[in-house]
């Protein structure tokens, strides 16, 4: 029986050490430059001499917050991990407002509205139906003209889970492409922008080339459309049909 993802990062030290892969291992690294890049081009392409309020749902340790610091005129991180949002308060000590809540079964934000949600590493780890709860939530706070950006960290149709399929290694998680799009159309949402990370068969633990080789091509890659299936790292940008 597969565990309730919201209770699988309350552990005390989970903060810290799930804070510490983003600083020390070369692959969550480049990674995460990566998707920095990417809020980069989303905020220029949508954002530009807009006011931003922002909502990072799932916050963990505040990386995002962290990133867009300064650029926001309103910035909230929600997460239930105690020991995560200690980290998060920590390095984002008067940027932004951070709550612990669940806002699938207790939401705090009443009526507010955010114009910018993100939620990064969330759904493809959570269950389907946290996966509905949570995106109707989002959908709930999110403003008229507004966007919600979020990653499918996980593809299970990318080129490394492709492998390992015909390897006959079936434990296989995370989402499809089909599964995002249901999701989406379910809740009326639609997709309206997309980026494709990390089409190469890396993972935190085993690299096949030098990081720095590897951080060039897939800056080139990514570029690609034609990897984009391939990707394991997909983000979107969606807003209300």
């Amino acid at each position: 029986m597969k565990t309730d993802y919201r209770i699988s990062h309350l552990h005390p030290e989970k903060g810290f050490n799930y804070h510490q892969k983003f600083i020390k291992n070369p692959y969550r690294k480049m990674v995460w430059e990566l998707e920095k890049n990417v809020l980069e081009k989303i905020l220029l392409k949508f954002y530009r001499d807009k006011e931003i309020t922002h909502l990072d749902f799932a916050c963990g340790t505040g990386r995002i917050l962290t990133h867009l610091a300064g650029r926001v005129k309103e910035s909230v991180g929600i997460d239930v991990s105690p020991s995560m949002l200690e980290v998060a308060r920590h390095n984002n000590k008067k940027n932004s407002e951070i709550i612990e809540a669940d806002l699938t079964r207790h939401d705090v934000l009443g009526k507010r509205k955010f114009n910018l949600i993100t939620a990064f590493r969330f759904f493809p780890n959570a269950e389907t139906g946290l996966r509905d709860e949570a995106i109707q939530v989002l959908k709930r706070h999110l403003e008229e003209n507004g966007h919600i950006v979020f990653n499918n960290h996980i593809n299970n149709g990318c080129l490394k889970y492709r492998l390992a399929r015909l390897l006959k290694y079936n434990k296989i998680k995370g989402m499809s492409c089909c599964e995002v799009e249901m999701l989406l159309r379910e809740n009326g949402l639609k997709i309206i922008d997309v980026y494709h990370l990390c089409v190469f068969p890396s993972s935190d633990n085993h690299l096949l080339i030098p990081i720095s080789i590897l951080y060039k091509l897939e800056t080139i890659f990514s570029r690609c459309q034609l990897f984009g299936d391939y990707s394991e790292n997909i983000i979107y940008v969606c807003s209300h049909k």
